[in-house]
């Protein structure tokens, strides 16, 4: 298999951009963490009333609702990292092999942490211990 082209570095302007939609997925995560747990609280009100099935209806909502927020409060620490190694000049770079990562694997995923050839080999050898 051949070796791919090294990533180049990432340009001002598409720093700038990539920063932008990570300050605003960063903004998503904690306007929905916010809804989430309103809705939650008042989810927790309203227990107690009604029938078994209506309680179980509400127990399985709560839990769709935890499950969500923790998804969300993952998500939120996975996007708060990158905003972190801005600050410190490391964004972009693989945390890896600490080579450059592609701009359209950042354009689809800013907080991405590893380049594509760093994430394989790290999917490879998680198969491989898997299998021994």
């Amino acid at each position: 298999m051949a070796a791919r082209p090294r990533e180049k570095e990432l340009t001002p302007a598409q720093q700038k951009e990539l920063i932008t939609a990570l300050h605003e997925k960063r903004d998503e995560l904690v306007e929905a963490l916010r809804n989430r747990r309103s809705g939650s609280q008042q989810g927790e009100q309203r227990a107690g009333t009604g029938d078994e099935a209506d309680q179980a209806t509400e127990d399985a909502e709560v839990a769709l609702e935890t499950r969500l927020m923790d998804r969300d409060a993952k998500l939120l620490r996975a996007v708060a990292r990158p905003l972190e190694k801005v600050k410190n000049g490391t964004y972009g770079l693989c945390e890896g092999t600490e080579e450059p990562i592609g701009y359209a694997r950042l354009k689809l995923r800013p907080w991405t942490r590893y380049s594509v050839t760093y994430k394989e080999e790290l999917e490879r050898e998680q198969k491989r211990q898997g299998e021994g």
